[in-house]
């Protein structure tokens, strides 16, 4: 199986091309091959995918397409390979990159370009030839607009050094004709590539025609002079006598250089760019890789300047710059200008209208650099810097390029080079050992180095050694090429207020922080802690995550974490984190009790008054919060339990139960529950063992396991009779009875919803009361006792509404419109169906959002609405999608085939209903016989009616 961007996009199969639909579903593949294993946003896609963008909401369309575009790769057995990234809307697509046409030919380009290095040019021009193949035309074919061409730019400017590399090496091996035959039409269309030209003289010199080859040569010259308006570094002279000294300092690139090629592409088009990022991640290489890539541009020559800024060596003075750059232009040492403004008229002058590259590494801060930018705009200055140097950026204009690590596909590429054979053996090692760099490329070095050192061990035996030590390791002659001393020389630069933030967030074990949390670890004031959080953003100790949140790369965070464990008292330590599980368990309380006032508060909840916890007016802002929150809410929970804390294990996932049911995957809400249940029983707490196995109950009921969720509830229900806790063991029968209604027990269910009811009003708790009235409208439904539904329903409607119970009265509301649906009264079917969709969206309760809608579908049908109908089809089709839920995804397209089928779509309809039975044909249980029973009584339909039919 191969695929192929490097033309129009293509899936060959065992020797057959695969159809993949129209062209934006082709392009969407295109993008997501081109950056394979590696999350790509949806506003991305769309840019790309859409030129111009408009107003237009593309959204949906994007999702269609995607939902499609999985239906064509199950098909050639890659049914698992597109994959919905949660929480950031991003797509990834998960296959080899060696099944990857562009992949295969930047593989082989590095490897041709190092052994070239070695000298073995037939070996190296034998690695191109395949490698040229592989192009059929215009890479990403598909996709129009400015980033579009952006991306192929650069695509194609690694073709052309695929081509120029090729040239020279076949030239070197005295294949002159070869070389003529591949340029003949590149030096037409490249008619200004100095490289290409001067292997095209060579190759016409060569094979006796050097009278061809000086009126080429000549015309080259007249014509690059009038473009560039610079001498050309190419002559037909015996010796070249240069008019001026040409410097040449460039340090030399490096052959395995790997990926990088939006960023190379973002980094075109500016005379002056300053290139930043965190410590070790290849900024220097990056910026000599591409000042190689540009210096056939800048024929005047390179100067080259290690600024000094971090490391042991003190940062170097701009004016002792000027006098080593002007030595190098051609000034003696004795006609040195001696003021500073007189070095720097000098520099200019020299300069001129020169077309020279500049590269400024390892800068301290803008004073320190700018004396050094040439001012013509000839010129072309490369800047790093581990710092944003944003001085340079409000008072200058110049632009500014974060180097973010490399994404993963990248980082195995890199060390798969640097490795050797021994890749192609362990591909599940290497890319364990890759996750590990974090996408540094200096610990991807730091890997290769280790692994080099032991020949006989296998990549996956490394993993765990090096997961340890990498910090530490080093080529063993220079410590200072460790991780741990690359990660100093920045700590040791801040100042020590900043310094001890940065220990202290270290103690927080999510993936984000919000300086809200920050401040609650450091006990400092937000405005002062939020400070500093800039200051090491600036630096690269930390990144922005969004506007006011910040996240760790995972080797600096256990860098902090170890600064933290040798300079900070324990007994600190432990309070900081005390208050930062208290911060977020108070939070998350006051969040909950916004979000659904009906329910009791958690028992035993901490009083901490050195903790502010975040307060919340209304119920979106603290549904924003949680979901922000979601994924360290979760980590710190786990985390809590496992470090002595149990009573956070337990309490943290039971405030935010009731919201973490609404979105998101259950199988992550179930191993959250499960861990809660043991952080209870650690903890010894009572109401906490019987709420977390309600809790537990409820997910293995959402996940369609009945019979771990009646296991759970009576374990839940016998622990609660037994400690006397009676308010509970009613929760626990609701529960119960509402998983017998789902097995089809439903008389049972009905008796045990008298027991917890009378429970409930005994004791008067209206939230439960109303509870179990929802679920016996629900029996009765299923007995087919419309009006006993209907009175049920509507008691607990009117408790709920009393209450303010949101997410209760929109649940209810559906029901009614289930009811009325199935009694034949549409229009009142309609009317609740409306009424709960509105609370669902507005409450982020994407169930019972996909529910509603496929409730809504069949009434919309009803009653001739057939676009609605079809477009809250497909509504439903994306939800369950994007929940997981494969129950649920098998009803909506059922519904939506139903729904096209009375439109008289009857192709797109047998479109829909075969991608529900093809996921039907996956589940068990009893759910799965009414499923099928619906979906064959739409089939039904589908089929033609007789021999006309067909004929027709």
């Amino acid at each position: 199986m191969e695929f192929g961007i490097l033309g129009s996009t293509q899936l060959i199969d065992n020797g057959r091309s695969v159809p993949l639909g129209p062209a934006k579903q082709r392009g969407m593949l295109s993008i997501l091959l081109h950056r394979v294993g590696e999350p790509v946003r949806a506003d991305a896609l769309i840019d790309l995918l859409w030129h111009p963008r408009g107003t237009a909401d593309h959204r949906p369309t994007l999702y269609s397409i995607a939902s499609r575009l999985r239906a064509v790769l199950a098909q050639a057995g890659l049914d698992r390979a597109l994959v919905r990234v949660p929480g950031i809307g991003a797509y990834r697509l998960d296959v080899d990159p060696g099944i990857v046409d562009l992949h295969r030919f930047r593989t082989r380009l590095a490897v041709a370009r190092a052994t070239a290095g070695r000298g073995d040019r037939r070996e190296a021009a034998e690695i191109l030839v395949p490698a040229l193949l592989l192009w059929r035309g215009e890479p990403l074919a598909e996709l129009r607009g400015p980033r579009a061409e952006q991306v192929r730019t650069s695509l194609n400017q690694h073709l052309l050094d695929a081509h120029r590399l090729l040239a020279e090496c076949r030239l070197a091996c005295g294949h002159h004709h070869s070389v003529l035959a591949q340029l003949e039409s590149l030096v037409l269309v490249h008619d200004l590539d100095e490289g290409l030209a001067r292997c095209w003289a060579g190759a016409l010199r060569a094979v006796g025609r050097g009278d061809e080859a000086r009126r080429f040569v000549a015309a080259f010259q007249r014509r690059f002079r009038k473009e560039m308006h610079t001498e050309p570094d190419i002559d037909e002279s015996p010796v070249r006598v240069p008019p001026r000294r040409i410097p040449r300092q460039l340090p030399p690139d490096i052959g395995d250089f790997t990926g990088r090629e939006s960023l190379l592409a973002e980094l075109s088009g500016n005379n002056v760019v300053v290139i930043t990022g965190m410590p070790g991640v290849g900024k220097t290489t990056l910026a000599v890789h591409w000042a190689h890539c540009q210096r056939n541009q800048y024929p005047d020559g390179q100067l080259y300047l290690d600024a000094a800024a971090y490391g042991h060596a003190a940062p170097i003075d701009p004016e002792d710059v000027l006098d080593r750059f002007l030595r190098a232009l051609g000034v003696p040492s004795g006609q040195l200008p001696v003021t500073p403004e007189q070095r720097r008229d000098r520099y200019e002058e020299l300069v001129g209208d020169r077309r020279i590259l500049v590269v400024l590494d390892n800068v301290r801060d803008s004073a320190q650099v700018r004396p050094l930018i040439p001012r013509s705009m000839k010129c072309l200055t490369i800047i790093t810097s581990r710092v944003r140097l944003s001085a340079l950026t409000i008072r200058d204009g110049v632009r500014t390029v974060v180097a973010a690590p490399l994404p993963q596909d990248e980082s195995r590429a890199l060390l798969a080079r640097i490795v050797g054979e021994r890749a192609a053996t362990d591909g599940a090692g290497l890319a364990a050992l890759a996750r590990l760099s974090g996408g540094l490329p200096l610990a991807v070095r730091v890997i290769g180095e280790r692994v080099a050192e032991r020949p006989l061990a296998s990549l996956g035996d490394l993993v765990d050694e090096l997961r340890h030590r990498l910090l530490d390791a080093t080529d063993g002659d220079d410590q200072a090429a460790s991780l741990n001393a690359f990660f100093d020389w920045s700590y040791h630069a801040l100042d020590p207020d900043v310094a001890h933030l940065f220990r202290r967030i270290s103690l927080h074990p999510g993936s984000s922080i919000s300086p809200e949390a920050a401040a609650a670890i450091a006990g400092d004031p937000l405005a002062e802690v939020e400070g500093r959080l800039n200051v090491l953003a600036k630096a690269h100790m930390i990144n922005h995550d969004t506007a006011r949140r910040y996240r760790f790369h995972g080797l600096l965070h256990r860098y902090a974490s170890r600064q933290a464990a040798a300079q900070d008292d324990p007994a600190d330590t432990a309070r900081d984190q005390r208050r930062l599980l208290n911060f977020y368990l108070l939070s998350a309380a006051n969040a909950m009790a916004v979000i659904a006032p009906e329910w009791p508060p958690m028992p035993d909840l901490p009083d901490d008054p050195s903790v502010r916890p975040i307060t919340f007016a209304i119920d979106t802002e603290a549904m924003k919060w949680c979901d922000t929150e979601r994924d360290n809410l979760g980590v710190l929970s786990l985390w809590a339990d496992r470090n002595g804390h149990h009573r956070y294990g337990w309490q943290i996932p039971g405030v935010l139960h009731e919201m973490f049911e609404r979105h998101g995957s259950p199988a992550d809400l179930l191993r959250l529950n499960q861990q809660a249940l043991e952080a209870a029983r650690n903890d010894g707490h009572e109401k906490g063992q019987i709420g977390t196995l309600v809790n537990l109950g409820t997910t293995y009921f959402t996940l369609h396991d009945y019979d771990r969720a009646i296991a759970a509830f009576i374990a839940a229900q016998e622990f609660a009779s037994a400690t006397g806790h009676i308010e509970e063991e009613g929760i626990c029968l609701q529960n119960l009875a509402a998983t017998y209604v789902s097995l089809g027990q439903v008389t049972r269910a009905i008796e045990i919803y008298g027991d917890a009811l009378a429970i409930c009003r005994k004791i008067g708790n209206p939230v439960d009361e109303a509870v179990i009235l929802h679920w016996l409208g629900e029996a009765y439904l299923r007995l087919g006792h419309y009006q006993g539904s209907a009175d049920s329903f509507h008691q607990a409607l009117a408790i709920r509404q009393r209450l303010g119970a949101k997410r209760g009265t929109g649940q209810t509301h559906s029901g009614l419109g289930t009811l009325y649906l199935a009694a034949g009264r549409p229009q009142l079917a309609l009317r609740h169906c409306e009424a709960a969709l509105a609370i669902h969206v507005h409450a982020h309760d994407e169930k019972a959002e996909c529910d509603t809608l496929i409730t809504l579908v069949a009434v919309q049908s009803g009653l001739g609405a057939h676009p609605d109908a079809i477009r809250n089809g497909r509504r439903a089709v994306l939800l369950s999608e994007r929940i997981g839920d494969l129950y649920r995804q098998v009803e909506a397209l059922t519904a939506t085939g139903d729904a096209l089928l009375r439109a008289g779509d009857r192709v797109g309809a047998e479109h829909q209903i075969r991608a529900a039975a093809r996921t039907l044909d996956g589940l068990s249980g009893v759910d799965v016989s009414p499923l099928r029973n619906r979906l064959t009584a739409v089939e039904r339909g589908i089929r033609p009616a007789g021999p006309e039919s067909r004929a027709s």
